[in-house]
């Protein structure tokens, strides 16, 4: 079964109990760093420049504080009917025989690096939760690795005595939610907008390269913030060299754009045609 939570989603809305968790005044707004854009290569400075209107409109209405808290209200009204699900299956009759995963699609920035969003190969938007809890999986541990969401099938393979399909992508984490000693780091590549455009992440490093070849790296172990750009420092050369090896050799072009199709319906069925 799965379950799909919209909030916390802009617009925020939710119920006034939610937002009454929290003082306003008390509200602690991400890190931001006035110069954060300068290091960025010049096609994703410009970009962000731009799409730094959003954080500037909020800062010209002091409402920074009410969007975050917003977002914040809507969380613990996620949390509030994720409660209620898990309630109900362990009051039925398969409570010692259901494997929960509670992830999200993407991460948000709230206004780092001038962002209000999601589309960038950040930290803030590929950071997410991933929660498993069940048979097979050791309670109340933390595991400090690097994933992928497309784990998750190879690892429902192990665990659910599934048939595997050849060719399934991802690596199965049954062995580390069984014994968290088992982790090991490994770098997971995350896919950008466009062809050859990706991010390589380890627990220590992040490496984005751009469709038109530029560059960042950065530091997460020392820069959680992704302050820094060492990418053209010849000091990290020979790090960026090996992460950018573990990235795809080919990328696959993408289809034809939305706007160029038709959507055909026939009954009960459908296709696309080119216009």
């Amino acid at each position: 079964m799965a379950v799909g939570l919209y909030t916390p989603h802009f617009p925020n809305y939710c119920p006034e109990k939610y937002f009454d968790l929290y003082d306003p005044a008390k509200i602690k707004l991400p890190p931001y760093k006035v110069d954060d854009l300068d290091d960025l290569p010049p096609a994703v400075r410009k970009a962000k420049i731009a799409r730094g209107a959003h954080h500037r409109r909020l800062v010209q209405l002091d409402a920074v504080e009410d969007a975050i808290h917003g977002y914040l209200a809507c969380v613990s009204y996620a949390d509030a009917m994720l409660g209620r699900l898990v309630d109900a299956l362990e009051k039925g009759p398969n409570a010692d025989n259901t494997i929960i995963v509670l992830w999200s699609d993407h991460g948000y920035h709230h206004g780092e690096k001038m962002d209000w969003g999601k589309h960038t190969l950040w930290q803030r938007t590929s950071g997410v939760p991933f929660i498993w809890a069940g048979p097979g999986v050791k309670s109340g541990a933390t595991v400090k690795s690097t994933v992928s969401l497309i784990d998750m099938y190879p690892t429902f393979v192990e665990l659910c005595n599934l048939p595997a399909p050849t060719g399934l992508e991802g690596t199965s984490l049954a062995p580390v939610l069984r014994n968290p000693a088992e982790a090991k780091d490994r770098n997971v590549l995350l896919p950008g907008m466009y062809p050859n455009e990706y991010a390589i992440i380890n627990q220590n490093w992040r490496y984005i390269h751009y469709k038109d070849g530029t560059e960042e790296l950065y530091d997460v172990k020392r820069d959680f913030n992704e302050w820094y750009n060492l990418a053209a420092n010849s000091k990290y050369a020979a790090t960026k060299d090996k992460l950018k090896a573990a990235s795809p050799k080919s990328f696959a072009q993408p289809g034809p754009e939305r706007n160029k199709l038709r959507l055909i319906v026939k009954d009960e069925t459908f296709h696309w045609e080119p216009k």
